[in-house]
Formats: structure tokens, C-alpha cells, sequence
């Protein structure tokens, strides 16, 4: 899952100069060419952690930003569950900063 997590953090980035995100731009040469781009090709994770990926990006929207984008505290895993009465398992709440720490780097990549 966190390759999978990293490709498609990675297709939703802005290239330098540019309105629209990675994924947009090789969607348009699929559209003009008819041939999908490999770039695009990105194995689904397994639904059995797949939701965490959905936790992550609901976690993602409420992060907080200073000077650039802060990792998501536990503090504020724990808030997020408490609001949504969820209760992760230890190893979820890892899987969940591992995808933060995938994301902040891909961010950070020029």
C-alpha cells in the first residue's frame, strides 16, 4: 500500500510551472493518443488496509501549515477518532504516519 500511497501522492503534485497536476497532464496524452501512459499504471492496494488510506487523506485535509506542511501529530489522530468514535490499533495509527511521512517527502521533491 505505501507504494501504491507514494505513485499517486506523486501523480497529484503541480510539475514546476504548471496549473495542473501530473495526473491531469497524462490523462490529457491518453486522451489525444489513445495509449495510457505506464506512469499511470498503479496497482490498487488490498482493500484489508486500503481504508487507511481513506483515514489518512480525511487526516491529510485538517492538517496544520506554518511555513510548510506539518506532519500529522498524534494529537490529532487521537482528536480525529475521538470526533468519528474510531479506535485504531496501534499498527494502524503506524501504517498512518508512514503514509504522512511518504506524503511530506513526496511535497518536498522538486
Amino acid at each position: 500500500m505505501l507504494r501504491y500511497a507514494k505513485k499517486e501522492f506523486e501523480l497529484d503534485k503541480h510539475p514546476k510551472e504548471s496549473k495542473a497536476t501530473l495526473r491531469a497532464h497524462l490523462l490529457s496524452l491518453y486522451e489525444q493518443t489513445g495509449e495510457m501512459p505506464v506512469e499511470l499504471e498503479n496497482e490498487p492496494p488490498n482493500d484489508a488496509v486500503a481504508y487507511l488510506l481513506g483515514y489518512f487523506q480525511q487526516l491529510s485535509t485538517a492538517r496544520q501549515c506554518g511555513m510548510s506542511l506539518n506532519p500529522l501529530t498524534f494529537t490529532e489522530i487521537e482528536a480525529w477518532g475521538r470526533l468519528y468514535k474510531m479506535k485504531l490499533d496501534s499498527w494502524e495509527i503506524d501504517v498512518i504516519k508512514q503514509l504522512d511521512l511518504i506524503y511530506l517527502n513526496t511535497q518536498m521533491e522538486h
